[in-house]
Formats: structure tokens, C-alpha cells, sequence
């Protein structure tokens, strides 16, 4: 397990940087929507790996670094080409989302520290729940991160909730093949190709989540169907995720696929009473008490090559956006953190997790804070 804070007292600012979005007149939508799906299908996905190498070599020797990069090697690019990113990210942006009706909730605006430790990890603080709020999940070469992050947060709330007795994982494969507003509308598209969160979380308020575990698990009612692959290692495990053939999400299905599965789908399923924004200075009470909470935030070049540290922006260009499962925070070096689980499987970064910078909304990770309440049966 992470070592979540280290002794070492430090005043930094605690300033949130807030964005504000400005309202679109509907050409600027369309010409939004047609300029984002071409940079997708770009060259702003692509990187070379020698261009990579030198972003860690940077990283590795800047001065105000407070992490440390893996220096790509051939797993990162089979045959020399340049990298797709594409795969490893999926989130849309939230201000071009279909428009859902966010619930209110008091305590997720309330700001007074209600007596916080310095250090927190989810998973000490539920034992019972470790397992499930410490997984990692591997999205394979499929941009589902706007799916596993709703999905796995509904997991640990459930167990949370619970308190141990419900330790099933719920199903990110229901959402990726059947939230159809979490897409946009295209036959060229797919829940692989990204998606929004904020459907999502409207999609398990009145559908609800079938049960469902990591691909190949044979565990719930809708495992994940997409392979493993490895997202950018110094040792591959698995097949590379540029040698693997582009996915599309499965046909929803109203019934388990896994045949072993005792349950119905109907039986089977979850919803959340209520999903709401969290905000960037009430997060910590929201982990506190109700456990993980999922952060959409900027992913530039470098962050694929974390390996340990606190990450912030150091170099490279904007390539997309990308969504995660804070567990907690902590200090290390005096430095403030958000502990988040990545989807990236257990042999990126610090064993799947990651620690970002917190209080000064670097890549702006604290924009976008979402989480919803179990509707426990």
C-alpha cells in the first residue's frame, strides 16, 4: 500500500483556480463537435517515442520536479511508430455534454473542515473495503475511462454503505455498451471512442448497474469485455496497446453475459439516488465520509510517463482529458496531494496509483468533481 503522507510540515498555496465556460451559440457547438472529433482521429493523439523520451529526461532532470518519469523503451511503440494516446483517455468535454439535471447536495458545497486528518486513504479507513476501493481497473486499448470512473465510485460507495457486506464490483460494461446519451450520436462511434460522465451518473440514477468484474474474471452479471493490454511499461506484461486492433463497445445487452452468474439482470442491478458536482473545497469532507469521488481533469504529454512522485504539469502538449477515482490525500515533503487510482492496470505509475498535486488546480483537477449517493435496497 502507498505510503499516503510523509512528516514534513510545508505551507503552500491553496489557491483553486476555477474555470469558467462560456455559453455557445449553437454554430459554435457544431463547430466545436466537428474541430474535437477531428483532433481525436489527429495528429494531436500521436507521439513519437524519441519525443517522449525526451519529455522524461526532462522531467527526470528538472529542479521544481516533484516526480519521476519512466523513460520509454520498445514497449511503448512495437514498430517504431508514434504512440496513439487515443486509447488511454476517452473523456469528453464536460461543457459540450448533453444536458442532465444535476441534484443538489449540501455537503458537497460545504467548505468547514470538519476536523480532517493531514493523510487519508479510503482503504485504511474502510478496511472491510479495501479490496474494492483499491482496485485498478485496465481499460485495454479502449478509451472507457469515462465509464470506470462512475462505475468503480458506485463500488466502494456500495461496500462502504454496506460496510463490507457488498464487495461486488459494478459493471462498466453496461455502461459502455448502453448509455447511448454518454456518446455522440454517430454509426462511427462507440462508447471505446469516449463519452461523457455526467450522463453516465443520470444513466445509473434511473437504470441502474448490474454487477460486473475485470475482463476474463468471470464475475458478475456483465464483466468487461476489452482485454488487457499495457499502457506504455519499461516491462511488458501484456501485449502492447499499439499492437492491439481498435474495439468497439459490445451491443447492450438487458441480460447477464456471463452465463455462470446466478441473478437476473433485473435483480441485479444498483442506482444512485442522487449524483451531484463536488466542490474542489469540500472534496476531502465528501471522501471522509462517503468515500471516492471521480475528478475529470487535463492530460498532457508527460502524464503517461509517471512513474512516481507527485505529478504536475511540467512539459508537453495538451492531449486530451481524462477521468479518475480519488481515494484520498496526504503530504509528502511537505508537498499536499490527491491520492487517485488510475485505469491504466497495476503496472503503470506507482502500482496503478497516482498522486497529483493538490490546492492549486494543476491541470485543472479540481474543476471537475463528481460522485453519487448508493440507493442501498
Amino acid at each position: 500500500m502507498l505510503q499516503v503522507c510523509s512528516k514534513t510540515k510545508s505551507n503552500i498555496s491553496n489557491k483553486i483556480g476555477r474555470c469558467r465556460y462560456l455559453t455557445s451559440s449553437y454554430k459554435m457547438k457544431y463547430y466545436f463537435l466537428v474541430t474535437f472529433f477531428i483532433s481525436i482521429n489527429g495528429n494531436e493523439y500521436f507521439v513519437s517515442v524519441k519525443k517522449l523520451q525526451e519529455i522524461a529526461n526532462n522531467v527526470n532532470t528538472a529542479t521544481n520536479s516533484t516526480w519521476q518519469a519512466a523513460i520509454p523503451g520498445p514497449i511503448w511503440s512495437t514498430d517504431g511508430s508514434d504512440v496513439n494516446f487515443k486509447p488511454l483517455l476517452g473523456a469528453f468535454d464536460p461543457a459540450q455534454a448533453p444536458q442532465v439535471l444535476w441534484d443538489h447536495d449540501d455537503e458537497a458545497n460545504n467548505c468547514k473542515e470538519n476536523g480532517l486528518p493531514k493523510c487519508f486513504d479510503a482503504r485504511e479507513h474502510w478496511p472491510e473495503c479495501a479490496s474494492v476501493i483499491g482496485h485498478v481497473y485496465d481499460q485495454g486499448n479502449c478509451g472507457s475511462c469515462w465509464a470506470i470512473a462512475p462505475a468503480s465510485v458506485v463500488s466502494d460507495r456500495v461496500c462502504i454503505e454496506s460496510k463490507g457486506k457488498i464487495t461486488s464490483l459494478y459493471s462498466i460494461q453496461q455502461l459502455l455498451s448502453c448509455c447511448h446519451e454518454c456518446k455522440v450520436k454517430s454509426d462511427k462511434l462507440n462508447g471505446c471512442e469516449g463519452g461523457w460522465p455526467s450522463p453516465a451518473w443520470a444513466y445509473i440514477k434511473t437504470t441502474g448497474l448490474s454487477t460486473g468484474g475485470d475482463y476474463g474474471s468471470k464475475q458478475g452479471c456483465q464483466p468487461y469485455l476489452i482485454e488487457h493490454c499495457d499502457h506504455h511499461l519499461d516491462v511488458p506484461v501484456y501485449a502492447s496497446c499499439s499492437s492491439q486492433p481498435d474495439v468497439r463497445a459490445s451491443k447492450c445487452e438487458d441480460h447477464c453475459n456471463n452465463t455462470s452468474y446466478k441473478k437476473s439482470f433485473k435483480e441485479d442491478r444498483i442506482k444512485v439516488e442522487k449524483y451531484y458536482k463536488i466542490s474542489p473545497c469540500a472534496a476531502q469532507n465528501e471522501i471522509h465520509k462517503y468515500g471516492s469521488i471521480a475528478a475529470l481533469f487535463t492530460i498532457y504529454e508527460d502524464f503517461p510517463t509517471y512513474k512516481s512522485g507527485i505529478y504536475q504539469h511540467i512539459t508537453g502538449k495538451k492531449i486530451g482529458l481524462h477521468i479518475i477515482r480519488v481515494i484520498g490525500w496526504g503530504e509528502e515533503k511537505g508537498i499536499p496531494y490527491w491520492l487517485a487510482v488510475n485505469s491504466w492496470n497495476k503496472h503503470w505509475g506507482e502500482k496503478g496509483y497516482v498522486k497529483i498535486l493538490r490546492g492549486s488546480n494543476d491541470v485543472r483537477f479540481e474543476d471537475n468533481l463528481s460522485a453519487g449517493r448508493p440507493k442501498m435496497h
